[in-house]
C-alpha cells in the first residue's frame, strides 16, 4: 500500500493508513481496521498525537467584507446611486458568491471630486470593478474610488457594440459615438 503524508491530496474513500499506524481525525473514517478518507481535500498527519485528517478543499461559499473588491454589473443609475449587481469576488473567480448579490455605489463614492452626473460614470450593462465598504446591510455598499477601480467593459449606447478607450473617453468604433465613464486603470485589459 502507498504510504500517504501530509500535504496529499485524497478524495472520498482513499486509503490513508491502518488503526495500529494512526486514529482517524477530521475527515476520516475507521473500517475493519483501516482509516479512510471521508472527504475530498488535503491529509495531515499529526505523528505527535498519532492522528491522521483531511480537510477539505471545498469550503464554504466565501463572505464578502470590508475591503474586498469585486466585479459588478450596473442595473440601474438613478440620480444620486447606481444599482449593481454582484457577480465576482476576488480571489474566488470560481466560485458563485452567496446572497445577498445586490449592492450600490453612491454618487459621493464614485470618484475623487465632486459627480455631477452620475449617468455620465456608470450606463446600465457596464462591467465595473469596485471596493466594498459595507457589507453589513442590503445593498452592499461600494465605491470606485481610485485609479484601479471603476468601469472596465462597455458598451455604446446606441449599438451595444464594445467601446474603445481614447484618452480619458470611450468611442464606439462601429457607430463613431463618444461616451465617458469612470474608468479603471485597465479598461478591457483585466477583469479583477
Amino acid at each position: 500500500m502507498v504510504e500517504v503524508k501530509t500535504g496529499d491530496f485524497v478524495v472520498p474513500g482513499d486509503f490513508l493508513a491502518t488503526t495500529e499506524e494512526f486514529v482517524p481525525g477530521e475527515g476520516a473514517y475507521e473500517e475493519e481496521g483501516k482509516v479512510y478518507s471521508s472527504c475530498t481535500g488535503v491529509v495531515l498527519v499529526d505523528v505527535r498525537t498519532k492522528r491522521i485528517s483531511v480537510f477539505s478543499k471545498t469550503a464554504t461559499p466565501p463572505v464578502m467584507k470590508r475591503g474586498d473588491v469585486v466585479v459588478v454589473r450596473v442595473e440601474e443609475v438613478k440620480d444620486q446611486s447606481a444599482n449593481v449587481s454582484i457577480g465576482v469576488l476576488r480571489g474566488y473567480e470560481d466560485r458563485q458568491l452567496p446572497l445577498p448579490d445586490a449592492g450600490v455605489i453612491h454618487v459621493s463614492e464614485v470618484r475623487d471630486g465632486y459627480v455631477r452626473d452620475l449617468s455620465k460614470e456608470f450606463k446600465a450593462g457596464d462591467i465595473v470593478r469596485a471596493k466594498a465598504l459595507d457589507t453589513r446591510r442590503t445593498p452592499i455598499r461600494l465605491s470606485t474610488v481610485g485609479e484601479d477601480l471603476g468601469v472596465i467593459m462597455a458598451v455604446c449606447s446606441r449599438c451595444r457594440m464594445p467601446l474603445d478607450k481614447d484618452d480619458s473617453k470611450l468611442r464606439c468604433k462601429n457607430c463613431g459615438n463618444v461616451e465617458f465613464r469612470k474608468l479603471a486603470s485597465d479598461y478591457r485589459r483585466g477583469i479583477l
